[in-house]
């Protein structure tokens, strides 16, 4: 089937680190191998807005340098209690017991029929208010937080011509999540999905896609989210493709996953929750390009992440995971990750062709970067994560470190893969 696109980069995730996707970005369009599309999720989302701000390498790193973007960075904090007003009002001005609920969560994950049973009767205002009054942190006063950022856009000058910009446009589209009131489905036989009651709830997901795909119709109407044969009870079929979108609506909706950010409402949309319906998706991807640059990554935390995301998504990530690292493309053979606990892989399983995935080896940067990023410290007295923001100075070299750990690993990877792209 013909590809919109000829390349296409994955940046799925990173968290706090995402800034070495921009420099794995440089790294591809310095060697002539600049992606024409970046399909983002999560924190990668946020890294995709800086490459549509400045979509050279040179600014690029400027901006991701800049005061200007540490503020936004620094717009990251703990969930404030209420104020002496809500008191008045009878609300309650407690932080909730986050331990004691990623507890529960870990408990539940362990007994998959529970909370495949749980999941099923919950209705949609029941799962927003948990989503709600759980998240542990908030970005910047009434999300208003990327505002001067994206007001940056179009004001350096660039150092290609204007022709060039025009040949090399880089496309950007994202993925998040939204809750929809679902509607009872008969039980089909004894091995069927559980029944689903009138009120309960589903989550579909949603691909932010650019204007060029209005021109694949064909294309739009076959995708289907890939995790929905893990969770049907839970998870539709049908992703819902937005046109007509702000980026940084669609950066926030990415970046609201369960636990980590408050759900943001989006007219047309609804409640929207994140990108972990479907972190790393590679199926779309090699449906927008013929040739994709995506990572390697490394298991979810099983104590933590994964039974987070299997208490609102119904999945295990990491079997996920593992069904998106043996994924093949446009017939080329898989290339299984036999890998070191960094994530590295022999020079011939990281060759690639002209056509297919290219793995870029960054499983390991939680441990390469460790210190590198905004970092979590548990406040067992007031029952918090605190965040710990670095002064501008070291912010500047915390950004460094990752532009340099993504422009290094991919401009290795290059050189072993010369004369296969």
């Amino acid at each position: 089937m013909e590809t919109p696109y000829n390349s296409v980069q994955l940046f799925s995730g990173g968290g706090t680190r995402f800034g070495y996707y921009l420099g794995s970005y440089a790294a591809l369009y310095e060697r002539g191998h600049r992606p024409e599309l970046i399909l983002a999720t999560c924190g990668g989302s946020l890294a995709a807005l800086l490459v549509d701000l400045a979509p050279e390498p040179q600014q690029l790193q400027a901006l991701m340098q800049s005061r200007e973007f540490y503020e936004v960075i620094r717009a990251s904090q703990p969930r404030r209690p209420l104020t002496n007003k809500a008191k008045t009002l009878g609300l309650s001005t407690q932080y909730p017991d986050y331990f004691y609920n990623a507890l529960k969560r870990w408990r539940l994950a362990r007994q998959p029929h529970k909370l495949s049973q749980r999941q099923v009767k919950e209705s949609h205002d029941e799962l927003l208010a948990e989503l709600q009054h759980l998240a542990m942190f908030e970005m910047g006063q009434n999300d208003e937080w990327l505002e001067a950022l994206a007001q940056l856009k179009g004001s350096a000058t660039p150092t290609s011509t204007v022709q060039d910009k025009v040949q090399n446009t880089t496309d950007i589209a994202m993925i998040a999540s939204r809750l929809l009131p679902s509607v009872a489905r008969p039980r089909q036989d004894a091995n069927a999905v559980p029944l689903i009651e009138p009120n309960s709830v589903q989550l579909q997901e949603i691909l932010f896609a650019p204007n060029k795909l209005t021109n694949y119709p064909k294309l739009s109407a076959e995708l289907t989210c890939p995790t929905y044969p893990y969770a049907p009870h839970r998870i539709t079929r049908e992703v819902h493709t937005s046109y007509d979108w702000d980026i940084r609506q669609a950066v926030r909706a990415s970046m609201a996953d369960m636990y980590y950010l408050q759900p943001t409402h989006i007219d047309d949309l609804g409640w929207c929750l994140g990108g972990v319906i479907n972190l790393t998706p590679i199926e779309l991807a090699c449906q927008l390009g013929q040739t994709v640059f995506a990572e390697t990554k490394s298991p979810y935390d099983k104590h933590l992440a994964a039974p987070a995301i299997q208490r609102v998504f119904g999945f295990d990530p990491n079997e996920r995971l593992n069904q998106v690292h043996s994924h093949t493309h446009s017939g080329v053979s898989s290339r299984t990750l036999d890998s070191d606990s960094h994530g590295h892989r022999s020079k011939a399983q990281t060759t690639a062709q002209s056509t297919g995935i290219h793995w870029l080896p960054f499983a390991d940067n939680g441990k390469a970067l460790a210190g590198q990023h905004v970092r979590k410290r548990i406040n067992l007295k007031a029952g918090l994560i605190d965040l710990i923001h670095a002064d501008y100075a070291n912010f500047v070299k915390q950004m460094q470190a990752q532009w340099d750990y993504g422009h290094t690993r991919t401009i290795a990877y290059l050189k072993q893969t010369k004369g296969k792209l």
